[in-house]
């Protein structure tokens, strides 16, 4: 949602807010405080990475004034009294973003995943986890931008339109292209500025939904329906395709089949469930029906409607047992609750076969190298990481770090994995005109490292300081938005335990 309309909300929706009849407040932890922030900055002498070309541009002064880049290059502003950050060896990139994650899914959620954003280098993040009342996220949102609180910028992704008969979108897995728009247009007229199509919408519900989307020029992002082909979604004008299963399948000789059939499961008796089934079986014939030319006519398609592509490489870490170490630092930002569910659908993972394991691996490296042909065919790749969905093992902050480290694992280069959480990611929210570039007159939303990104990834994880809506957070302060982390989420362990005891 656009910080305009996003503003032009607010006012209204927050003067109205009032606790429901015998609802209880929940327990408030103290949020952290963002540092003071600085009318003028300068950060000279150091080393600009510029995304779009990367390349270096060494011995760079940038001058900010009130959260803006006013300068990159030579100039300094006259006088002895602006503010300055010594860049000699560092090297300064945009903010970045996390294209995926689920933030905002309640105000506990919120106390420990913001602040690891920030203190990751990750200074904004499309949230796709939209279940509370709109009056709850702006209040957040408004909290963010005017600095009582730090935390990334937000944009919101709506709620998704799905099959799934649900109290957020009334549709059901046969809805109509009628019923289809009429939904999409009601999430236009309340304000959302972005479409999420469910993956288990109906063709028919897809089509008004796409329709809707081209007619208010708003963006359509999510997974391809199971029961819509990858190229008639491209056509249709989704401009966003997040997760890589029904772009394997695009690149099957078999598509229009296998597309056919699941459609057919959707709208029968037991519709999930047999669904679940027939993509089961459809795994290895998928595989067995890739066709590279089928792939390389997908690719071209992409760039040519200039569709975006979050691949999610992670999220399929936990089904296939890779497991991060249980000593993991990051653990101390995951309250036990969340841990123990974790735990417990590790506990409960099926029992693969050796034979089924490998079937599994054979098509997760199959959709890794489809990745990797899209990056170097020039599709635009935008990280994510999906936290907070309720897959096991993924961090708010660092697993972005884990992804574009996947990406470059996968053959991108190191800018081309910087781009994925830069510029593609800024585009892809409609904010390519003032975010994920250090250009004169863009948000002054930067990472300061002690390394060069561009001659290894990892070196995005060396943060020197990090600047957001004009406030500084230099080292101390990125350690304290850390240990704030990671202290919310033992004052929620309490809390659970004081909660249980009681009962």
């Amino acid at each position: 949602m656009k910080p305009r309309k996003i503003m032009g909300l607010l006012l209204g929706l927050l003067s109205t807010a009032h606790l429901a009849a015998g609802q209880r407040p929940a327990a408030v932890i103290p949020p952290a405080v963002a540092p003071a922030p600085v009318d003028e900055l300068v950060i000279t002498n150091v080393n600009v990475v510029n995304v779009d070309l990367g390349e270096i541009e060494p011995n760079t002064n940038v001058v900010l004034r009130d959260g803006f880049i006013v300068s990159v290059g030579k100039w300094l502003p006259a006088g002895r009294g602006v503010p300055a950050v010594d860049g000699r060896g560092k090297y300064l990139v945009p903010g970045l973003w996390d294209g995926r994650t689920h933030a905002l899914t309640t105000a506990a959620v919120e106390q420990v995943a913001l602040p690891l954003y920030v203190a990751h280098g990750i200074t904004s993040i499309r949230d796709v986890g939209t279940g509370r009342p709109l009056t709850d996220l702006l209040r957040t949102y408004q909290a963010l931008e005017t600095g009582v609180r730090p935390g990334p910028r937000i944009e919101l992704a709506g709620p998704v339109l799905d099959g799934s008969a649900d109290h957020h979108t009334g549709l059901g897995l046969t809805a109509t292209r009628t019923e289809g728009r009429q939904q999409a247009e009601a999430q236009i007229r309340a304000g959302w500025c972005s479409l999420q199509p469910g993956p288990w919408l109906s063709h028919e519900a897809y089509w008004g939904v796409a329709a809707a989307a081209q007619e208010a020029r708003v963006h359509l992002v999510g997974p391809v329906p199971e029961a819509v082909p990858v190229l008639a979604a491209v056509a249709a004008g989704q401009r966003g395709i997040e997760q890589t299963d029904k772009l394997l399948l695009g690149c099957s000789g078999r598509e229009t089949e296998f597309v056919q059939a699941r459609a057919l499961a959707l709208a029968g008796r037991r519709p999930l469930a047999t669904l679940q089934a027939r993509t089961k079986a459809q795994q290895p014939d998928i595989v067995a029906s890739f066709s590279a030319e089928r792939c390389t006519a997908l690719a071209q398609a992409l760039v040519q409607y200039q569709v975006f592509v979050l691949p999610q490489l992670g999220a399929r870490d936990f089904d296939l047992r890779r497991d991060p170490d249980p000593e993991d630092p990051r653990y101390r930002s995951v309250p036990a609750s969340v841990r123990q569910q974790w735990a417990l659908a590790a506990h409960e993972r099926p029992r693969l076969a050796p034979a089924r394991l490998a079937r599994l691996q054979t098509a997760d490296s199959l959709q890794r190298r489809l990745v990797a042909a899209l990056g170097q065919a020039g599709v635009r790749l935008v990280a994510g990481s999906d936290a907070g969905s309720g897959t096991p093992h993924i961090f708010y902050g660092g697993s972005l770090h884990d992804e574009l480290e996947r990406l470059v694992g996968l053959g991108l280069t190191p800018a081309a994995a910087l781009r994925a959480a830069t510029i593609n990611a800024a585009m892809a929210a409609g904010r390519g005109f003032d975010l994920g570039r250090l250009h004169s007159g863009y948000l002054a939303d930067m990472v300061l490292l002690n390394g060069n990104p561009l001659d290894d990834i990892h070196n995005l994880r060396l943060i020197q300081a990090v600047v957001l809506r004009g406030h500084l957070f230099d080292l101390p302060a990125l350690a304290r938005l850390a240990a704030d982390a990671e202290k919310a989420a033992a004052q929620q362990d309490a809390a659970s335990r004081a909660v249980t005891a009681i009962r």
